[in-house]
């Protein structure tokens, strides 16, 4: 009993210096896949990352629900993407991808908009009248709380010129529609952003860019070209 305790003893000491020894060898570690940071101002669509040096190709893509995949190949060296105007309130998926001298790097980022669904502006449209005026509207979401409240921004394509309405139409309170006076800064294609706050809930937006033709008439109604998002107010 003595002799089998003595050699249960010994394994047991000989598996101990086994791990210690396996512990300290130079296992094989995964190589880190380095990351881009890559950022989205969604008022200036334009999407930036961290530079890396050695970058043999670069390519940004914006995965649009309606539009598709939409590419941008950068000008060299640089590390940002500005893409047109595209609605963002359905949400988008941004791509970078990277090719260094090392190994490509792709990354995504996912755009979504955030706040509950059907709290969004709805209904929305525009008309010009009188050549010198134009009123927008919309509606209240389904799913809006009482103390919901938006608020509307207008910005030229070549993102220039910004500006909330000056004037809301109300109904009960609630913005519903905009009066504008002053048309000059427009251009053919403008972005319209409804933002909404509550203090119950998130509010989601809703955007769109309208295009309309040279006015030969007193009224003409906008139209729906492309749609895009949300002023980031933090």
């Amino acid at each position: 009993m003595r002799l089998l305790a003595i050699t249960i003893l010994f394994f047991m000491l000989l598996d101990t210096m086994l791990l210690q020894t396996l512990a300290h060898q130079d296992l094989p570690s995964a190589e880190r896949v380095p990351r881009l940071n890559m950022k989205f101002d969604s008022w200036r669509m334009k999407l930036s990352w961290d530079c890396e040096e050695n970058t043999t190709y670069l390519e940004c893509v914006m995965i649009h629900k309606e539009n598709g995949p939409i590419t941008i190949i950068p000008q060299e060296k640089e590390c940002h993407c500005e893409f047109s105007d595209y609605s963002l309130h359905d949400g988008v998926t941004l791509m970078v991808k990277v090719n260094s001298t090392q190994r490509p790097i792709p990354e995504t980022l996912v755009y979504a908009n955030s706040g509950g669904n059907g709290t969004a502006a709805q209904n929305f449209s525009c008309f010009i009248y009188n050549a010198n005026f134009m009123n927008c509207s919309w509606a209240k979401g389904q799913a809006a709380p009482d103390d919901v409240q938006y608020f509307l921004y207008i910005r030229d394509s070549r993102k220039r010129r910004e500006r909330e309405c000056p004037h809301y139409i109300e109904d009960s309170g609630t913005h519903v529609g905009c009066h504008l006076e002053d048309l000059s800064g427009l251009t053919n294609y403008n972005y319209f952003l409804v933002n909404g706050t509550s203090q119950r809930t998130g509010v989601q937006f809703f955007d769109s860019v309208l295009s309309w033709k040279k006015i030969g008439s007193s009224h003409h109604r906008l139209y729906s070209h492309r749609s895009r998002a949300s002023k980031t107010s933090g």
